[in-house]
Formats: C-alpha cells, structure tokens, sequence
C-alpha cells in the first residue's frame, strides 16, 4: 500500500509541476500580448502618423499566434 501511494504521489507531483510550468507560460504570453496591446494604443497618434499600422498588426499577430501556441499545449 505504502509502495502505490508513494507512485501515485510522485506521478501526481510530476503532473502538478507540468501543469503549472505550462500555465506560467500562458500568461506569461498573455501578459506580453496585453501589454503590447495597451501600449499600440496609447502610442495610437504616432503609429498613424509614421504610417506602421501593419508592422504593429504584424508584432502583435506575432503575439497571438505565442499566446494561441501555449493554449493549444494545456
């Protein structure tokens, strides 16, 4: 008995530390895509008046698609 529940806590441990290594990355990925969000707005005026909508489009698709990557794992 004491052989199985030992197996069953380290596969447990195991799982638990997969798992929340898996979910830092989603937010941390998250994070990074909201934050470049809030700042493209903010910097609205400048991005429209040096005409680089579509390099920010581009950057921030690059996030999604990071963000999108670490949701499809969990």
């Amino acid at each position: 008995m004491l052989f199985t529940l030992g197996i069953y806590t380290l596969f447990t441990k195991q799982i638990s530390n997969a798992r929340r290594k898996e979910m830092f990355n989603k937010k941390e990925a998250e994070k990074k895509s909201e934050f470049y969000l809030n700042e493209s707005m903010m910097n609205y005026e400048t991005v429209k008046q040096f005409n680089n909508e579509d390099l920010e489009k581009n950057r921030y698709r690059g996030h999604l698609d990071e963000l999108h990557n670490c949701a499809m794992t969990v």
